[in-house]
């Protein structure tokens, strides 16, 4: 069964290759609004919830699959969280996205693109606007979260806009009562560079 495993990954890696007409590394800076999706244990939606802005850095490498269809596997640094009153609380995340994307080119100089796909993330640290409180990754959140994500892009000459969106789909709470839930999700605006 493991030589079998083996087998279909170098064949699939293999026929990757083999199409890959070039790839294309990029780097990505953005403003990332995060507002968590939290719900009680009788299953009802928290209020007072605010959008917690933050920052989001990622790189990714852009491969060609057949014309104008790409992979784009890369890293990514964000901050989600939220505020609610006076109080914010921060996460910070190390996340794996992998898209799949099709970019179309209007002139020489300018194109745009879409890509969505899944995304795994790595709870690294908290912050809070509260002195002296525990780190939320060790008294009440889960490290791991999963989702989708999506965004669009206008490229010119290299450099683009991108706007997008990521859903958390995991329950970050690590003892969830009843129909309790906390997931995130964000909104980003950011520019890039393809090379």
């Amino acid at each position: 069964m493991k030589k079998l495993f083996i087998a279909a990954f170098a064949l699939v890696a293999g026929t990757l290759a083999a199409q890959a007409q070039s790839i294309h590394p990029r780097v990505e800076v953005a403003g990332n609004f995060a507002r968590m999706q939290v719900k009680g244990p009788d299953g009802s939606t928290a209020e007072g919830l605010k959008v917690r802005p933050g920052f989001r850095a990622s790189v990714a490498a852009e491969v060609d699959l057949a014309s104008g269809v790409y992979l784009a596997p890369g890293i990514t640094f964000r901050q989600e969280g939220a505020k609610a009153g006076n109080v914010s609380t921060g996460l910070n995340y190390i996340a794996v996205p992998v898209n799949l994307g099709i970019r179309v080119g209007l002139t020489d100089a300018i194109a745009v693109s879409v890509e969505a796909g899944p995304t795994f993330a790595y709870g690294l640290s908290s912050t809070s606007s509260v002195k002296d409180v525990a780190d939320a990754f060790k008294s009440g959140s889960k490290r791991f979260d999963a989702g989708i994500n999506a965004s669009a892009a206008i490229e010119y000459s290299k450099a683009y806009l991108r706007v997008g969106t990521d859903l958390g789909m995991v329950n970050t709470l690590k003892e969830a009562v009843q129909k309790a839930s906390s997931k995130n999700a964000s909104f980003f605006v950011g520019v890039g560079y393809r090379f």
